[in-house]
């Protein structure tokens, strides 16, 4: 037996293991002792379990939500389904949701009159226990985070899971982060990771994740979480990895709606204000990429490049931060600007709005941007997340 193999899978348990095991887990440490040549290891594996024990009292196991929030009668989690014209990913996406391990939910599907057959899909799914309402608008509203606010007014639930109705997940989706939140009932919300993929569900190598998949939990500050991680991107990227308290997100400000392609972003930031959040270093959901998505679109048009700017201007206002990091957010992102124009494929008008707003609203200036590119020279912008430099690997 490979002592230090054998050392790693019991520490590991630690974390894993229910409290419900603990007599269980104590003979695996005595007999690891009784085999193990290598004392340290066995006293070093005791003294982890005691104090492990110790601050984790209502320990249990990680990724499985307790049975008494599992069998309350009224639905924990309410789970709400915007969709506009994705019937090619609609019944994955329901099936995926009625098939997790974790019961305690309703479903809410809403269709923003989608012009494909998305209405006869949803249908075949009003019978269906779990699925408490059904909303069809007769008007398409042009905007999901509208649809985002409808939803959770129907919401019966604790905590709000929004799943993209062109994206699927695990099935452990919701008892992993219900078990998230029994350990930290503070937290305002708790996020995996995601793979991403193609129309076809097939995994691609990009990954926005920045951390190592090795399934431990992260708690952090909300205020701690803005500054490090959203500040120069939305690095929540994708609503269907997250699930949030509702009595919370009827606290913030609603100028999100206002906004078509980045109001997520914006919606992130103003929650994260209110309390910490808990990361779950396990990708459970599966963001898909294709080209009828509003991200992609906005891309191509540049039109959410002005939202953008919108939400780096709010935030720099309202999350306290030092004078020379907010330089370097204008700066940066005046150079992201600039280069969304490189092409002569743009319409000159958004260009002039985009530009107007950078000065109106961020107050960015080309002293910004040229302070921003020669210390992003010299590599000394320690605060930008990426793989190369992140805190919370």
């Amino acid at each position: 037996m490979n002592d230090l193999l054998e050392y790693k899978r019991i520490k590991k348990s630690l974390h894993t293991r229910p409290f419900l095991e603990n007599d269980l887990l104590l003979d695996e440490i005595e007999d690891f002792g009784k085999q193990c040549a290598n004392k340290k290891l066995y006293t070093k594996l005791k003294r982890k379990y005691k104090w492990h024990r110790l601050w984790n009292p209502k320990h249990l196991a990680i990724g499985k939500a307790p049975n008494d929030w599992a069998n309350r009668q009224k639905p924990l989690v309410s789970v709400i389904v915007p969709n506009y014209c994705h019937a090619p990913y609609l019944t994955e996406r329901i099936e995926c949701i009625l098939n997790q391990t974790f019961q305690n939910f309703e479903l809410i599907i809403l269709d923003d009159c989608s012009q494909d057959n998305s209405r006869d899909i949803i249908l075949k799914y009003k019978d269906h226990p779990r699925v408490s309402h059904i909303v069809l608008n007769e008007q398409n509203t042009g905007n999901t985070f509208l649809q985002w606010e409808k939803g959770v007014a129907l919401a019966q639930g604790q905590y709000i899971w929004i799943a993209e109705s062109d994206d699927y997940a695990d099935e452990t989706f919701l008892d992993s982060t219900m078990a998230m939140f029994c350990l930290h009932e503070d937290c305002v919300m708790v996020r995996t990771g995601s793979y991403q993929v193609n129309e076809h569900g097939r995994i691609l190598t990009r990954d926005w994740d920045v951390w190592k998949e090795d399934e431990t939990v992260h708690y952090y500050s909300g205020h701690d979480y803005i500054r490090h991680n959203m500040l120069h991107f939305n690095y929540i990227y994708n609503a269907s990895m997250v699930v949030f308290r509702k009595d919370i997100f009827h606290q913030i400000d609603k100028s999100y709606q206002q906004m078509r392609y980045t109001g997520d972003w914006l919606c992130w930031i103003e929650m994260l204000t209110k309390g910490p959040i808990c990361v779950y270093h396990r990708k459970l959901n599966y963001f898909r990429q294709h080209q009828n998505k509003v991200s992609a679109r906005s891309k191509k048009t540049n039109k959410g490049i002005i939202d953008q700017i919108n939400v780096l201007a709010h935030a720099i206002k309202h999350v306290k931060s030092s004078a020379f990091r907010k330089m370097m957010i204008r700066g940066e992102q005046y150079y992201v600007s600039s280069r969304c124009f490189d092409s002569d494929d743009y319409d000159p008008e958004i260009k002039k709005a985009c530009f107007k707003t950078l000065r109106n609203n961020l107050h960015a200036t080309i002293w910004d941007y040229r302070l921003y590119k020669f210390f992003s020279w010299f590599d000394f912008l320690p605060f930008i997340p990426s793989q190369k430099n992140d805190k919370y690997k």
